[in-house]
């Protein structure tokens, strides 16, 4: 499976963790709005790959919290592990992932 491209990574990666009134709703017609030609597989593979980076930099929030690494170890990690990702969405999920460690 060829990776899809960081546009469409990151727009699924925003949809996915969107708050409000799409909290956790499934992003396939948001997605064929923003990219008309996607198939739906493709949708679900770049859902699927957005949400691994997810719960990815949440783990790593979790280990900030535990004193496992520090806090700029997470964005360091996660643009690492992620490239495709763009600087701000790392730390949007950051701070998330943070916030719930606290909690």
């Amino acid at each position: 499976m060829k990776e899809p491209d960081a546009e469409i990574l990151n727009a699924a990666l925003e949809l996915a963790t969107e708050w409000g009134e799409n909290f956790r709703k499934p992003i396939d017609e948001r997605m064929k709005a923003k990219f008309p030609g996607l198939t739906d597989g493709e949708i679900s593979d770049a859902e699927s790959i957005a949400k691994t980076a997810e719960s990815r930099i949440y783990e790593l929030a979790e280990m900030e919290e535990r004193g496992e690494i520090s806090e700029t170890d997470i964005t360091r990690i996660a643009a690492e592990q992620f490239p495709w990702i763009d600087a701000g969405q790392i730390a949007r999920l950051k701070n998330i992932g943070m916030y719930y460690a606290r909690r």
